[in-house]
């Protein structure tokens, strides 16, 4: 279960800043070994999104047919997914279909539980 991976890479709950996390699932459906991570404003920026999905659409392009990636948002709070998540995770996932970025469910981590976005 993803939200479980998720939950047991990041350790103790609790994020000072914003981040989105991405990983790659393999066809095997194992995590690749390395994360990758970059600081994320509230709110979307166009060319961040389109460098994050450009960037990783290069990567998969190198990778076995199949892999696909993983995305994690964390950032302060509590309570259920945010507003400010749920912007995100549709987002990324806009700018994942127009570079036939291949994406897993999107999940969320706050200072209290790692949770399903949507």
């Amino acid at each position: 279960d993803l939200r479980d991976r998720w939950r047991a890479l990041m350790g103790p709950l609790g994020f000072g800043t914003r981040l989105v996390w991405f990983g790659l699932i393999g066809p095997d459906r194992c995590f690749a070994k390395k994360l990758g991570q970059m600081e994320i404003h509230a709110r979307p920026r166009g060319r961040l999104v389109w460098n994050l999905m450009s960037s990783l659409r290069t990567l998969l392009d190198d990778l076995e047919p199949g892999t696909t990636v993983a995305l994690l948002l964390t950032g302060p709070g509590r309570g259920p997914v945010s507003t400010v998540e749920l912007v995100w995770s549709k987002s990324l996932t806009a700018m994942a279909e127009r570079f036939a970025v291949p994406l897993e469910p999107i999940f969320r981590a706050n200072d209290e539980s790692v949770a399903l976005v949507g």
